[in-house]
């Protein structure tokens, strides 16, 4: 009899524990979709929905990974004024998601992933205008300069709210498709110095978008192994 308990016992525990492997064993589902082009552009990008119809699958997290890149390109300044202007300039391109089928906003009800700002630049001290005029983008040292892109990355992430997994047009639960958009713009900035024109050879951006789901068996099903467990033991007593 005592061996019979102890088998008992034994089967519950080895059912729960079997119960907790499955949680614990989910390999989260990764989806990754590349972009690349001379902003402004605005690609799309088409993820697969978590299909949640197998019995005892709950999703219990999005995560959104949004990584920006840039890479070339070449800015003009051409100082145009009667006096000199220095200053700090950057170059480079601003990336952001949007979407009409998903919800990208976090628990707090706050947008992400984060927008990226990605840019190189420098100091520039240019003397005043040696007789050029206004519309040459005359790039000529001593009042003018050429600047070469550099390379430089950066990315942010997010957890979407659980309560907008199935909010927006499609929602991020079910069998089909949904779109997200990369809107990628040229970015300048020279510290608005009067005087100073500039020309503009856009970067170029690429990068990527990637949604990880993780997911766990629901509560139900974990019982049902533990159950399941005891009713192979007591079968085995008839």
């Amino acid at each position: 009899m005592k061996d019979t308990k102890k088998t008992v016992i034994f089967a519950v525990v080895a059912g729960v524990m079997l119960g907790s492997a499955v949680v614990g064993n989910a390999v989260p589902i990764s989806q990754t979709k590349a972009f690349s082009g001379q902003p402004n552009i605005s690609p799309t990008l088409t993820f697969d929905q978590f299909d949640d119809s197998a019995p005892g699958v709950d999703l219990t997290s999005v995560e959104i990974i949004f990584n920006l890149d840039i890479s070339g390109g070449q800015l003009v300044l051409d100082n145009d004024a009667s006096q000199a202007a220095s200053g700090t300039f950057v170059f480079g391109s601003q990336g952001s998601l949007s979407s009409t089928d998903v919800i990208l906003l976090d628990v707090t009800v706050v947008h992400i992933p984060a927008d990226l700002t990605i840019t190189t630049g420098d100091a520039f001290n240019l003397d005043p205008n040696i007789g050029d005029g206004p519309g040459d983008f005359d790039s000529t040292s001593p009042d003018g300069l050429l600047y070469n892109g550099d390379i430089a990355s950066d990315s942010s992430s997010g957890l979407v709210g659980a309560a907008f997994f199935t909010m927006g047009a499609k929602g991020y639960i079910g069998t089909g498709t949904y779109d997200i958009t990369a809107d990628l713009i040229q970015w300048l900035n020279y510290g608005g110095v009067s005087g100073i024109e500039f020309a503009v050879s856009p970067v170029t951006a690429s990068g990527s978008v990637e949604i990880i789901y993780t997911y766990v068996p629901e509560p139900a099903t974990i019982a049902m192994l533990g159950l399941g467990s005891l009713f192979f033991v007591r079968k085995r007593r008839l």
